[in-house]
């Protein structure tokens, strides 16, 4: 990957507001100098997180996390500091001249070896299901689903018999230990500690993360019993979580810029999909949508299209995913509804693809899906449920703030029920607008909207310092600040006693050697994830504006640190060589702490 040039990483940073990027996903309100909202990266209810659009930095009070916004983005996202760049580029519209390409974190030697064990399973399950006679039936009902041989191999889908053995001796063969065998979820226990196949006689399909690392399976059975489930997933792993795994994103996520996502209820529905030639397909691993699959969605895509079953528990499905989406700060979302309540691929079965193509282009908005839903069922003949549904139409409508999309939505109404959309209009109810919810808090009941003239949201507790350590923090930001205090502290070859305020003071010195126009917001570049973090934090400190006198003081207060701590030194060094019988060692330490103690009390006036 080629290197993202200085001058290039300079225009991003200063050409895009720190505001505005954070924006999308935190709701910022203004209160002082500085904007305030809930911390994105924990639940909180009072806002903690705080953008300095003057400095070009944010910090949260709460959690510690600091920078710039490109180190937001690293936080955020999870991703590294190039394809940081690279995010805060394509929002400002910036070509870079450089391709980005995403870079994988090292990892732990044992999850390499477990995802390879995972991958070696995987290729033996799918040679069991194409290659031998064993595997003839489960294939059979995969191309009797009109599943090509190209599908089959492009998802890796597999097949185990019966034996309860087979994946076992398989494991064995490639060396694997117990504790591995135990760990990677492939099998049960019994009370003895002897390890037997989970998953036997069924159609088995590898769940990969988002770099396409075999992570875990899910199992179709191919004859359904009584006593057994449809499909039997890998249980909770070190590598698998079923709810923060999203079947085919691997694939998908290189489609979402152009298509977005479209999501489905199960995993045949996005290999049918696929087949049909619908490439951003993708499924929750056969529960209800979780906070966790949407925040990786809205990481990948800024759309997202739900496509569920066509039935009522499918349509009911979709409500509850459409409760958790349709709000988010920074997805557009849609819902496709399928006729005759047919499920994706019973739809792509029954029509072909072409068809399917079309009917994903007719989406209809959050509102527009749920005046659908809540007329299903309903007899529109009786009153008493003409006017329940009516007074529930009219609340979800109020929430449009569009006048035109609010007088389609009631068209829709009278259309449905008789009533002129006039007299409708008239019955709409005055709805407060909702304040934005954290992305911590999808999901939750967001907090109670303020009163009118209530006052502002109250300060974030400071931290406490000692007079000394505060001007220790208020000297260095005056440097990155002041380049004449910066200049003064070099010149006289000045030190600060604590160890992690000298490191910043030297990094930024190396740093506004060779920077054209020194910020902090450029310095935090330059620094790793906790001297971010530090740095951020002692920038949004306030301190009122010094003359050479006052940054005298402040000198003057921090070098008295230096002389306490090694007062403090002395003495505690005195105690342990008293301590070990050592009389001249404790004497000539005495002696340092007492000369110590004059200077200390002489500076101070004590």
């Amino acid at each position: 990957m080629a290197r993202i040039p200085t001058e290039v990483i300079d225009q991003v940073r200063s050409t895009v507001n720190i505001a505005d990027y954070i924006g999308q996903y935190v709701a910022l309100r203004k209160q002082g100098q500085n904007l305030f909202g809930l911390c994105p990266f924990q639940t909180e209810k009072t806002p903690s997180f705080s953008v300095s659009e003057s400095k070009q930095i944010f910090q949260c009070f709460s959690c510690g996390r600091g920078g710039n916004v490109f180190k937001f983005v690293q936080e955020y996202d999870h991703v590294t500091f190039p394809e940081a760049v690279a995010k805060v580029a394509e929002f400002a519209h910036i070509p870079l001249g450089v391709d980005v390409t995403p870079t994988r974190r090292q990892e732990d030697p044992a999850v390499v070896r477990q995802k390879q064990l995972l991958k070696e399973t995987a290729a033996m399950m799918h040679h069991l299901l194409v290659n031998t006679k064993g595997g003839e039936a489960a294939l059979s009902y995969l191309t009797g689903r009109n599943l090509s041989q190209a599908t089959i191999d492009h998802f890796d889908v597999g097949y185990v018999p019966a034996d309860r053995s087979l994946v076992k001796k398989f494991l064995d063969s490639r060396g694997a230990t117990y504790d591995e065998e135990r760990a990677s979820g492939l099998f049960v226990e019994d009370d003895q500690g002897h390890l037997f196949d989970r998953f036997n006689d069924r159609v088995m399909f590898p769940l990969k993360d988002a770099y396409g690392d075999i992570i875990g399976f899910s199992g179709r059975v191919l004859t359904k019993e009584a006593s057994q489930a449809k499909y039997l997933n890998s249980p909770e792993t070190a590598l698998f979580n079923k709810r923060d795994v999203l079947f085919n994103l691997d694939q998908a996520k290189g489609t979402f810029k152009e298509n977005g996502a479209l999501l489905f209820e199960g995993f045949m529905d996005v290999i049918s999909a696929f087949q049909a030639g619908v490439l951003n397909g993708i499924a929750s691993m056969g529960t209800s949508l979780t906070q966790d699959q949407v925040g990786i969605i809205s990481r990948q895509t800024k759309r997202l299209t739900i496509c569920y079953d066509g039935d009522a528990p499918g349509q009911h499905a979709a409500d509850r995913a459409l409760a958790l989406v349709r709000d988010h700060p920074q997805l557009q979302v849609g819902v496709v509804v399928l006729p005759a309540g047919q499920d994706p691929d019973e739809f792509i079965q029954a029509h072909g693809a072409e068809a399917f193509g079309k009917q994903l282009q007719h989406t209809l908005t959050p509102i527009g899906f749920r005046l659908n839903y809540l007329a299903q069922g309903r007899d529109m003949s009786a009153d008493q449920e003409k006017l329940a549904y009516v007074n529930e139409a009219l609340k979800e409508i109020a929430q449009e703030p569009e006048p035109v999309a609010q007088s389609l939505y009631l068209n829709q109404v009278s259309e449905l029920t008789g009533v002129p959309a006039e007299t409708l209009r008239q019955q709409l109810p005055v709805v407060s607008a909702p304040r934005p919810i954290a992305p911590a808090d999808w999901g939750a009941a967001p907090p109670p909207p303020e009163e009118e003239g209530a006052g502002p949201m109250p300060a974030p507790p400071a931290p406490h310092f000692d007079r000394f350590e505060k001007a220790e923090r208020q000297l260095l930001q005056l440097t990155w600040h002041e380049p004449g205090v910066a200049r003064r502290l070099h010149q006289a070859d000045f030190h600060f006693p604590d160890q992690q305020y000298q490191a910043l003071f030297a990094a930024w010195l190396a740093y506004a050697k060779d920077a054209a126009a020194p910020t902090v917001a450029g310095f935090l570049d330059t620094v790793g994830e906790q001297q971010s973090a530090l740095v951020s934090a002692i920038d949004f400190d306030a301190w009122p504006a010094l003359d050479d006198d006052g940054v005298s003081d402040l000198i003057q207060a921090v070098s008295l640190l230096g002389i306490r701590q090694q007062r403090d030194f002395a003495k505690q060094h005195m105690n342990q060589a008293q301590q070990l019988g050592d009389q001249a060692a404790a004497d000539k330490y005495f002696e340092d702490y007492l000369r110590l103690q004059r200077q200390f009390k002489a500076a101070t006036g004590q």
